[in-house]
């Protein structure tokens, strides 16, 4: 056992701390200790000083949350209750061909704000002008892969290959918390070219792809009808399924397809709220997990959901996959909160880093506030039942505390990063020009 150090930078004293480590350990009345961006230290009253201290009684100490699916997209609220196909071709993509660098700095600093607050440590973003996006990360001190949207169809409503290519090649190495990354859209969005010729491309750089896969039935009518075969083959075909790639939704993937996925080391990203608001369907989650892939949990975007609250995507996963299978045993709790924690880590390819609560391991890390009645009442020993209340009553308000590689993002529910007023004003302002830019109006209906 390490000894423990003598002072350190942060030590969180007295929490309640599920470790989400292999054993999936819970520590009541641990402290953590951290120097510079590592936890150097666990364990009950640890004698070490602090140049920081943060008192985590009656708090929860958990890894920080994994989003491992979204788009930093601007609007919300805006045309709902429309199919993945309407929806794309009248609301997402003419707002895609009528964003700018600008719109999407205020749409990355909402969306970032959002996540502190609701305790996401780490995200994806799939989604325009990356380079914007990326700058607001180094602002708001959040972890982030940013994968530019890369779309053939509808012209102009995503990146090119050359942009992303100018994107990655920039911002590779440039920070430690911030990778780049390729983003092809979809299937029926991208042509096998682009994907044959970002496969190339991420080889070369060696950074991660990642793609919306098997999200409904339109989109296996639609690669049928044009390729012969189903999205997860046609990847398959063109050379894009490897241990680089995640992919999105995968709702309609067949058994051989999850078998297929598992032999090429793919991970797979589930989005319960998104799949249920635009009708795609029920994913085969727990299908996936028995198979042995690799599973993250996403929020999608604000557009889809309407908000980034990871809990809430917790509970739903459980709560579906109980439902569709009829069986009230299928994704336990623990299982439910691996997939926003060391799962979504494992299917970015950033679980040696991040995910779990572990000496060596990035100090990624959120306090959940349990002076909470609806997080009452809580046992201890043979009837522990803390994952319990955090998969099925938390939600992100909790959150009291959000720490990425030991710095201190957000304390007693305060953003220290970001200002809340600045970024509303600078939301309120880029989304009246987005919708100008774009001619829909703000209460249009189906």
């Amino acid at each position: 056992m390490k000894p423990e150090p003598e002072a350190v930078d942060l030590l969180i004293r007295g929490g309640l701390v599920v470790t989400m480590d292999p054993a999936r350990a819970v520590l009541p009345a641990a402290d953590v200790a951290v120097q510079g961006e590592r936890i150097v230290a666990l364990g009950g009253s640890l004698g070490c000083a602090a140049r920081q201290v943060i008192d985590a009684r009656d708090r929860a100490v958990l890894p920080g949350l994994v989003n491992a699916h979204t788009h930093e997209t601007l609007t919300r609220g805006l045309a709902e209750d429309l199919p993945l196909e309407r929806w794309l071709a009248e609301i997402c993509f003419p707002l895609d061909r009528a964003t700018t660098a600008e719109i999407m700095r205020a749409a990355a600093l909402m969306n970032q704000l959002e996540m502190i607050r609701g305790g996401i440590t780490t995200f994806l973003d799939i989604y325009r002008f990356p380079a914007a996006c990326a700058e607001v990360a180094e602002r708001s001190g959040l972890r982030a892969i940013f994968a530019p949207q890369i779309i053939d169809d509808a012209e102009g409503a995503g990146e090119t290959i050359e942009s992303a290519e100018a994107f990655v090649a920039e911002w590779r190495g440039r920070n430690s918390r911030i990778l780049p990354a390729f983003g092809p859209h979809a299937p029926y969005s991208c042509g096998p070219e682009t994907y044959r010729r970002i496969g190339e491309l991420a080889r070369r750089y060696d950074v991660p792809i990642h793609t919306h896969l098997a999200e409904t039935r339109w989109e296996l009518e639609t690669i049928a009808q044009r390729y012969g075969t189903t999205p997860a083959r046609h990847l398959e075909r063109l050379g894009l399924l490897d241990s680089r790639l995640s992919v999105a939704h995968g709702t309609y993937l067949e058994p051989d397809e999850i078998e297929l996925l598992r032999e090429r080391d793919v991970a797979v990203v589930h989005n319960p709220t998104s799949n249920m608001k635009l009708a795609s369907g029920v994913a085969p989650v727990s299908a996936w997990l028995a198979a042995g892939l690799r599973v993250g949990l996403g929020t999608d975007s604000n557009l889809s959901n309407n908000n980034l609250d990871l809990f809430e995507e917790m509970r739903l996963a459980a709560l579906l996959q109980k439902l569709s299978r009829g069986d009230a045993a299928a994704l336990p709790c623990f299982d439910a909160l691996a997939l926003a924690t060391t799962g979504g880590a494992r299917a970015l390819g950033l679980g040696a880093a991040t995910g779990s609560i572990e000496v060596g391991k990035q100090a990624d890390l959120i306090l959940i506030d349990l002076n909470q009645p609806h997080l009452w009442p809580l046992f201890d020993g043979g009837r522990a039942n803390i994952a319990e209340q955090l998969v099925y009553s938390a939600g992100a308000a909790d959150v009291s505390h959000t720490i990425v590689a030991g710095q201190v993002l957000m304390a007693q529910r305060q953003v220290l990063t970001l200002e809340l007023d600045a970024v509303r004003a600078a939301v309120a302002e880029a989304g009246t020009r987005l919708l100008e830019r774009a001619g829909i109006e703000a209460a249009a209906r189906p």
